[in-house]
């Protein structure tokens, strides 16, 4: 049957429409194998991006508003929208914007969450967006932290804090203990904090034990870390720490428990802070977290004050291993990934890096950072040398796609058994028994 001309230029029309593809918003993917996408562009032409840096807004503000300018400054094509937003809104909120692809572009991310279930089929190869200086400026220390195998690179590492010892030298000398001298090994760890327990009735270790926090996983895994000599799961996500090994470490901290502050559940890393600045604690475990609180008080110069800042104390293997967190940058959207790359290489520019540092009191990464005023002091050298020559083991689950469940189940297995309601032992098998029951769930088989 032949058709109208009406007819023929409909089914024209239709034809037409079929070939043209259609996307949802400027940052909706093609599906999977269809290539490069076309980055969202504002009325002038320029490509819009949004990083978000979580944290106190005033303080991200300061560092983030100001870098964010120099950038577009030196790339008129693109326009960059800063996001604001607390750690806590952040955590409550990233799943369902990854969900709904309405995270930013890019984003200050958790290295163990490089394969968190809602985020790791979003993470863009960074190797052929990032400029390749950045990755050959970061020590290899810190890239053996962050690594999860393979060789592309989905995180840039932005900030590494590790653990080192904060100790009050008033609190020393009144115990009868040298300043100069602090501990180098769990035992002398262990006879120290006894030792101040007896003689000035002070505690002698403070353990951030805060229920709801989960800072105690990360107390208690510097010790089973050290001992290992590994972190506590595998590639595979299989528990590694219920050996000889991680027994010795929980009989250590056994034997410390009596010299931690009372009512250990009640303090947190914040309360903690001031009672080792007022001479009302004898040491912390703690990452640069803390100088803040101390710099109120004494001054940036905290060499010449009572604290004392020394390398963790090492296990009976005597390896150079700590415990540090760590964050850093990732690109989420293969259509603006240039862009964010861009953003990226100039965020991790030394420059950069230093301010961003420098804002949030973090350790320096680069050597070029030591040379600056704001790094003079010689204890963040002590941060500095551990971040280059130590291993280091960051938080727990970073093979896992539900890193989370981890700190939230194990929390109350450290606290039973920091209570006295489980020994090593028990305590050990029970954390595994946790661990499995978590990657059941999951569908995990080692």
């Amino acid at each position: 049957m032949k058709r109208g001309f009406a007819g023929l230029v409909l089914a024209l029309l239709l034809s037409a429409l079929m070939v043209v593809p259609v996307f949802a918003g400027g940052g909706s993917e093609k599906p999977s194998g269809s290539g490069e996408m076309t980055a969202p562009t504002t009325s002038t032409g320029k490509v819009k991006i949004s990083v978000l840096r979580p944290g106190d807004e005033q303080k991200v503000a300061a560092f983030l508003k100001p870098a964010v300018a120099k950038f577009m400054e030196k790339n008129p094509d693109i326009e960059v929208e800063p996001i604001f937003e607390s750690w806590g809104g952040w955590i409550q909120k990233y799943t369902t914007l990854f969900a709904a692809d309405t995270q930013p572009d890019v984003v200050f991310w958790w290295d163990n969450k490089q394969k968190d279930v809602s985020a790791k089929n979003r993470l863009v190869p960074l190797d052929k967006y990032v400029d390749a200086s950045v990755f050959k400026a970061i020590p290899q220390s810190i890239w053996d932290l962050v690594s999860i195998g393979g060789d592309a690179h989905y995180y840039v590492p932005s900030s590494v804090d590790p653990f080192v010892l904060y100790y009050n030298k008033d609190v020393f000398r009144q115990a009868g203990l040298d300043p100069e001298k602090p501990p180098k090994t769990w035992d002398e760890f262990l006879a120290y904090a006894k030792a101040i327990k007896e003689k000035t009735g002070l505690p002698g270790v403070g353990v951030p034990a805060q229920t709801g926090v989960n800072t105690l996983q990360e107390f208690v895994a510097q010790f089973i870390d050290q001992s290992t000599g590994t972190d506590m799961l595998d590639e595979k996500n299989k528990p590694i720490f219920n050996n000889a090994k991680g027994l010795e470490a929980m009989q250590f901290l056994q034997k410390l428990w009596p010299y931690i502050q009372p009512s250990p559940t009640d303090y947190g890393r914040g309360q903690l802070r001031p009672l080792i600045r007022d001479g009302k604690l004898g040491m912390i475990l703690e990452g640069p977290w803390a100088i803040p609180t101390l710099t109120e008080k004494f001054g940036d110069n905290l060499d010449a004050s009572p604290i004392g800042f020394a390398p963790p104390p090492l296990g009976p293997n005597g390896q150079k291993i700590d415990w540090a967190g760590t964050n850093g940058w990732i690109a989420t959207r293969q259509s603006t990934a240039v862009q964010s790359g861009k953003m990226i290489s100039f965020l991790m520019s030394p420059e950069e890096l230093y301010n961003h540092h420098v804002a949030y009191g973090s350790v320096p990464m680069l050597p070029s950072e030591l040379d600056q005023k704001y790094y003079q002091y010689n204890y963040w050298k002590t941060f500095y040398t551990i971040n280059t020559q130590y291993k280091l083991i960051g938080m727990i689950g970073k093979y896992h796609p539900t890193p989370n469940a981890f700190y939230d189940e194990l929390e109350a297995v450290w606290q039973a058994f920091m209570f006295g309601q489980l020994d090593a032992k028990q305590a050990l098998d029970l954390a595994e028994q946790k661990v499995n029951s978590i990657n059941a769930r999951q569908g995990i088989k080692y």
